[in-house]
């Protein structure tokens, strides 16, 4: 198992160290993903390969070990959420229904891509000891506390969650944020002192986005015989995406510093907190609007699926990834595996071209 997890977290130091070096727009892990599986590919073709980590399995084991708890991993970044509560005081109403509007724009607009090309291909036939209170302030200050006040509120949030057969409404993520994020409010925690703690589990992101490698390369057959579909998909996606928080921001009258923090609003934080920076937006605001996007896609996706009737989990998972970035991917995996798979690559694929899509329809239709 230690070797599995060195080997995953090397793949993610080496895909960090090349996207800084060589400025790629896209996240660290990712690039460690696509490194893991190139290895996983190899082991097949050359038995030299299959030793250590690579052997008996170890690499799948301890990714799926990361992967079976994807969604605590969002918890500490979610809980900073308390910290725009003032401006979501202003425009919080505004900000959700855009959000959540974008979000079912967008979940549809690329399912029904998905399924629409996935036929069209199909019939071409082409493949695809102290006193309390100063004891309290010792504690408080610990970052043992934080971690462990994470660990036990999202297992308490899961469990319900599993006694629900995961309802969208009882999504583990979403309850331990309010939680955790009203008990900083009410002990006075600033969310620095909270998170020096919880970045034990943030931390685990990263190798969790390597560790997608494992699934992908088990179901590499079906992803390759899917990959038209996924890149019309993944275009007319990341366009709806944009185009329709932009307009939808614009029509509710909102400043244009938070127009432009909502566009990147469907990629994964570091990458979406990128893209504010380099359009003069609030970057923190960004971080905010792509929590709660990530958590109204992951309650929205199941229940809108199965009212339009879409049964093909690529279909859904790919449309779960682009339109809520890897809080979606959590879900998907909760739903069913080739879901889980399907997202995680529209989620890497979606974070690319948002970053060059972003600019441009800000450009075009921001004013």
């Amino acid at each position: 198992m230690l070797a599995s997890l060195s080997l995953i977290l090397l793949c993610q130091l080496i895909g960090e160290a090349v996207v800084r070096g060589l400025g790629l727009p896209l996240p660290g892990p990712v690039l460690g993903l696509l490194l893991l599986l190139i290895l996983l590919l190899a082991r097949d073709r050359f038995a030299l390969l299959a030793h250590g980590p690579l052997r008996n399995d170890g690499v799948e084991t301890a990714s799926k070990g990361l992967l079976a708890h994807l969604s605590l991993l969002f918890v500490p970044a979610g809980v900073g959420v308390v910290q725009k509560l003032d401006l979501l005081a202003s425009h919080g109403v505004a900000i959700v229904l855009i959000l959540a509007a974008s979000v079912v724009m967008t979940l549809l607009v690329t399912v029904l891509t998905f399924r629409l090309v996935s036929r069209f291909v199909a019939t071409r036939g082409c493949p695809m000891k102290d006193n309390p209170f100063s004891l309290w302030v010792y504690l408080s200050q610990s970052p043992l506390l934080w971690l462990t006040v994470t660990l036990l509120v999202y297992a308490s949030t899961d469990a319900v969650s599993l006694a629900t057969r995961r309802h969208p409404l009882a999504n583990p993520v979403l309850h331990a944020m309010w939680i955790i994020g009203a008990f900083l409010l009410v002990t006075g925690t600033s969310y620095t002192t909270y998170f020096a703690g919880a970045q034990f589990v943030h931390f685990l992101l990263g190798p969790a986005t390597v560790a997608l490698a494992v699934p992908l390369y088990e179901n590499r057959r079906r992803v390759v015989s899917s990959i038209v579909p996924m890149l019309v998909a993944l275009v007319v996606g990341s366009v709806a995406a944009v185009v329709s928080v932009v307009l939808l921001a614009q029509l509710a009258g909102l400043p244009r510093d938070v127009v432009l923090s909502l566009a990147p609003k469907s990629v994964t934080a570091g990458v979406a907190m990128g893209i504010a920076e380099s359009l003069h937006a609030d970057p923190s605001l960004t971080a905010v609007a792509v929590i709660l996007t990530g958590i109204m896609g992951a309650i929205i996706v199941t229940p809108l699926m199965n009212h339009t009737g879409v049964t093909d989990f690529r279909a859904r998972g790919f449309a779960a990834g682009l339109a809520a970035h890897g809080i979606g991917t959590a879900r998907a995996f909760q739903v069913d595996e080739i879901a889980g798979v399907f997202s995680g690559i529209a989620m890497s694929l979606n974070a690319l071209v948002t970053s060059f899509l972003v600019p441009l329809v800000v450009t075009l239709l921001a004013r």
